[in-house]
């Protein structure tokens, strides 16, 4: 621990409570003395050191000790859950298991559909994968389990591909703002600077039926 820099996090901190914290209706600061209320306001604070400096350059991954590496080839599971079938020219995955009655069925109709264009390689719905991401809420820890995973030919050509995580959001509270965060900002910089699994960056869709825009925009294709 780098004690010495307790007054660079001071001024951060006093910066943040000056200019960053809107106190709602009946709320005030010393709310935050609250231990839950602490943690969150810590975790912000923390992501946004980390996304603001050259901290992010250095971020490395902890990779689980067993099973570090995923794959689809294997999975095979039964569900009552609505599903969707997939064209196996882009999911090794027969069905999309959804969690609403249309969202991810939505969006997988529209990776599908960006796979027609050229643009998607692959997709897989990031169910029973084992894939998941570890996050901090309220001092807590949490496992965050992303919609989706594709792979994007984003200009580099079919040997450098981006690995696009998707998460399919509806409404949205705090815990979901955490999982955001932590993988925009903190998983996904961490993983390209270990450099051994590819590029990696996160996607948040509000609206599947406009999906394709969406991803079109982030990846910058017109």
């Amino acid at each position: 621990v780098q004690m010495w820099r307790f007054p660079e996090i001071l001024d951060i901190t006093q910066k943040w409570l000056a200019t960053c914290l809107y106190c709602k209706d009946n709320t005030f600061p010393q709310l935050l003395l609250l231990t839950k209320y602490a943690h969150d306001a810590a975790d912000r604070i923390y992501k946004a050191i980390v996304k603001g400096s050259e901290q992010e350059s250095i971020l490395k991954p902890i990779l689980q000790t067993y099973n570090t590496v995923g794959s689809t080839d294997h999975v095979d599971f039964d569900t009552t859950r609505p599903v969707w079938a997939t064209s196996a020219r882009f999911c090794h995955i027969s069905h999309v298991v959804a969690d609403t009655e249309s969202w991810e069925q939505k969006m997988a109709q529209a990776l599908e559909e960006l796979g027609d264009d050229g643009l998607l390689h692959s997709y897989v719905k990031n169910h029973n994968l084992s894939f998941f991401i570890p996050y901090t809420y309220n001092g807590q820890d949490f496992n965050y389990i992303p919609d989706f995973i594709a792979k994007f030919n984003d200009g580099n050509g079919p040997d450098d591909l981006l690995n696009l995580i998707i998460e399919v959001t509806g409404e949205k509270d705090g815990k979901k703002a955490a999982k955001v965060a932590t993988t925009r900002d903190l998983w996904a910089p961490a993983v390209n600077n270990h450099g051994g699994f590819g590029r990696w960056a996160f996607i948040e869709i509000s609206d599947p039926w406009d999906a394709i825009n969406t991803i079109k925009a982030f990846l910058k294709i017109k």
